[in-house]
């Protein structure tokens, strides 16, 4: 059996793509096979980034990479290929074919292979690299691949497989430059192995994002150019709490080290704010910068020192500060200390008479900062935000991997849908069987829970986050019945709420997260189980956004367990797993 390295669980493959893989199993035990190869690197100044398929490494022989498609229909029409599912479907265009595909992925692997010296620079003297296209649903030049060239770079048809070993070897010609001595097949398996190892943490997140995300860095001068103030807006995962955080950062590095802080960051949740106060960039910066929630600021800074506690609505219900107390707080304002800057992230969810205060906070000319996303207005305040000069809007998604935010955008109205993808292939979206009890639901998200913590997937319980639309009191929440959950009790403080999400996220963690929805706004996880999902209008407590919002917050793989009504709803959008 060959050595196989994956980046997506085994039981998570796609068809074509699983049949290759068993049929890779069957290789020679000494060639070392790597699925979902990615890798972002820097070359020259710019960004670069190569996705393969498979990366097969054949001791004495080279390196192949193999790009596999699982297309039931192929043809090519004006040179360029194209696809489609069933005779009644349309024909879809691709930019580029199989083996282009390969081949350039091929050689920017060669290339990166040099860059970190596992490669001598002179390409004369390289292993031989070879690539090739399987497509395991054509049948060999006939039928469905009409006037499409056939030849040895080609296997077609899943029967063929059984030959993939013969095929392989069949590219390499025996008067190499260089043999592919075991000693260099072990030294490029080390270099390559970390691009299939999937691990989630702000380091790898912001390492991994941000080098793919370059045009963020093209951004950036236009936040520090602006005067007046600049709004920034973008759909989920676009990258606008990257660049809050860059902005703030140098921001605060630039101010005076003389006790005070210079710089605020207001968010909106106390979970999103303990996500900030980790942040790498911030956490160097916390002597001169201020992170927290809109309520802890007023409560700590203005009534705290004040002695007003008294006017803070601790009864759980309603908000913490109501109206009264809010004019208390503005009136009090001009007397707090002011701030060079001001950041504001999830500003869509800041009340209008918010705005007044933290207006009042900044200092004369200072600059202020919001960031924004009207598809995750889940209080409808989207229309309270503040009109600033300068607007910048983001349209690539750079967290989701392409399935899920394939997914997700389609569930935004049609204006909306002009962002990019970033080509990141994820484990998919999976929509479970309907469950109208809470019950069925439980057992469906234990189910898969099961299944993501196979012994061969190497997924752990902190890369998985379980989410509902309501809380555990709630008739139709079904958290309370699945087993190895961290539910928050009924009294949970802020500070308990954060330890327990970072309990959750240490390598040993026994427990799963679980959140409400809202509660997990602004953060991610690599595997998202959504549970409870009713259809619109069944209840004034779920809506589109919140569907939207819980989604995107699946970096890697989404699975939906919804009732009956829930599954009707969730399966009228696109995706392509």
């Amino acid at each position: 059996m060959a050595q196989l390295h994956s980046r997506i669980p085994v039981q998570n493959l796609q068809r074509g793509e699983r049949l290759v893989y068993n049929a890779m199993a069957q290789l020679p035990p000494d060639w070392v096979v790597f699925h979902s190869c990615k890798e972002d690197y820097r070359e020259d100044n710019r960004y670069v980034h190569y996705e393969a398929d498979f990366v097969v490494l054949i001791p004495e022989r080279g390196l192949a990479v193999i790009e596999v498609k699982d297309w039931p229909q192929v043809r090519i029409e004006n040179g360029r290929w194209q696809s489609r599912q069933h005779d009644d479907a349309a024909w879809k265009a691709h930019v580029h074919n199989p083996l282009e595909q390969a081949n350039i992925a091929m050689q920017k692997i060669m290339r990166s292979l040099t860059r970190c010296g596992c490669l001598p620079r002179d390409e004369r003297r390289w292993p031989e690299h070879r690539h090739m296209a399987i497509l395991t649903q054509a049948t060999p030049a006939t039928e469905n691949l009409n006037n499409l060239p056939f030849d040895s770079l080609y296997l077609c048809g899943a029967d063929a497989l059984s030959a993939l070993q013969q095929r392989i070897e069949s590219l390499f010609v025996l008067n190499q430059a260089e043999r592919m001595s075991t000693r260099r097949v072990q030294k490029i398996a080390e270099v390559l192995a970390p691009s299939v190892h999937f691990q989630l943490s702000i380091g790898n997140y912001l390492q991994e994002m941000d080098m793919a995300a370059a045009n963020l860095l093209d951004l950036l001068p236009a936040l520090y150019e602006s005067t007046g103030g600049i709004r920034v807006e973008g759909c989920a995962g676009s990258g606008k709490t990257v660049m809050a955080c860059a902005e703030a950062a140098r921001l605060a590095t630039e101010a005076p080290r003389d006790g005070r802080h210079h710089v605020l960051m207001l968010c909106f949740n106390h979970a999103m704010a303990d996500e900030l106060l980790r942040h790498p960039l911030l956490a160097e910066q916390s002597d001169a910068l201020l992170v927290s929630t809109f309520h802890d600021f007023c409560i700590g800074h203005i009534l705290g020192p004040r002695k007003l506690e008294h006017l803070v609505n601790y009864t759980g219900s309603g908000d913490r500060l109501p109206d009264e107390t809010l004019k208390t707080i503005y009136a009090l304002a001009p007397e707090e200390h002011h701030y060079d800057a001001i950041f504001v992230d999830e500003a869509q969810d800041f009340r209008r008479s918010w705005w007044q205060i933290i207006h009042e906070l900044l200092i004369p000319g200072g600059k202020f900062y919001i960031f924004a996303d009207k598809n995750q207005d889940l209080y409808d305040r989207y229309d309270q935000l503040p009109e600033l000069p300068t607007r910048v809007n983001l349209s690539r998604n750079l967290r989701n991997a392409r399935q899920i935010a394939g997914f997700s955008r389609s569930m935004l109205p049609v204006p909306d849908q002009s962002g990019d993808i970033l080509p990141m292939t994820g484990a998919g979206v999976f929509i479970s069987s309907p469950a109208d009890s809470v019950q069925e639901r439980a057992a469906q998200v234990q189910r898969i829970i099961q299944e993501l913590l196979w012994d061969n997937t190497g997924v752990q319980p902190r890369d998985i986050v379980v989410l509902s639309p309501w809380r555990t009191t709630h008739a139709r929440c079904s958290l309370n019945l699945v087993p190895g959950l961290a539910i928050a009790p009924a009294d949970e403080t802020p500070a308990q709420a954060a330890e327990r999400r970072n309990a959750c996220r240490k390598p040993d963690a026994t427990q799963i997260f679980a959140s409400t929805i809202k509660s997990f706004k602004g953060q991610e996880a690599a595997y998202v189980i959504v549970t409870d999902i009713i259809g619109l209008g069944e209840s004034r407590g779920f809506d589109m956004k919140e569907l939207y919002t819980a989604c995107t917050r699946a970096r890697y793989g989404l699975y939906i367990v919804p009732t009956s009504t829930g599954k009707s709803l969730v399966e009228s959008f696109t995706f392509a797993n």
